[in-house]
């Protein structure tokens, strides 16, 4: 069985801060664009979030907890240098981290979001902070009726034709599409969107790659049958 995702890149301590901010982007794509996304990822970062999810559904505090998570990783883990290296390193010892994680959320997060915390730490799973939290705001939008869809253009997107996609998109999905653009100079132009498994691919370099390919075939097919009228002379 192949490894998952999370296994590939996350082990302890193996990526700095600023990797984990590229492989972030990349878990996020994988996330909108694969229909299962337990095969490709594992499951552990999404058997997390639904775990808080659930607690915070049973306390009342969905929306305390989702704001506690924002506001950890944009204003701790993004403007604190050093503090994901340290919650993630392997050298440093659980008992150093709960305290830490205690005296540094006091009184400015739910205790559910703080004991959330101090379970990854024993499970050593700190690492996987960014992943779990994306993992939550996915649960999140579904459960408001919203869902991310990657959409990659060979240019920027104006608001005016982000507005139209979305009005499409809405009809198609029966839900409220997030766009999440992505800029892919090489698409030369037109778009490719990502919908769940469903990929609909309008760019300039898809049809110049179905002409390439349609006049390969029609040229393989002609050399073919002069072989072909040849044998029979």
């Amino acid at each position: 069985m192949s490894r998952s995702f999370i296994d590939q890149v996350q082990t302890a301590g193996a990526l700095p801060p600023e990797e984990l901010l590229r492989v972030q982007t990349l878990y996020e794509d994988i996330v909108l664009t694969q229909a299962d996304s337990d095969v490709g990822m594992g499951r552990i970062p999404k058997t997390y979030a639904e775990a808080l999810l659930a607690a915070a559904i049973a306390r009342g505090q969905v929306a305390d907890v989702a704001t506690d998570f924002k506001a950890f990783g944009t204003d701790l883990l993004a403007k604190v240098p050093g503090l994901e290296a340290y919650l993630d390193s392997p050298a440093i010892n659980r008992k150093h981290k709960d305290e830490f994680i205690v005296k540094m959320l006091d009184g400015k997060a739910t205790d559910l979001f703080v004991d959330f915390l101090r379970v990854l730490n024993q499970k050593e799973r700190l690492g996987m902070l960014r992943f779990i939290g994306i993992a939550f705001r996915t649960l999140l939008e579904a459960r408001a009726g919203r869902a991310r869809v990657l959409v990659e253009s060979a240019a920027p997107l104006s608001d005016d034709e982000q507005k139209t996609i979305k009005d499409d998109l809405a009809k198609v999905m029966g839900k409220t599409p997030l766009l999440v653009v992505r800029v892919k100079p090489e698409l030369i132009g037109g778009l490719v969107i990502h919908l769940g498994d469903k990929v609909f691919d309008t760019s300039i370099r898809s049809k110049l790659q179905t002409l390439r390919n349609t006049l390969l075939a029609r040229g393989t097919h002609e050399i073919q049958s002069r072989r072909d009228r040849f044998s029979h002379n």
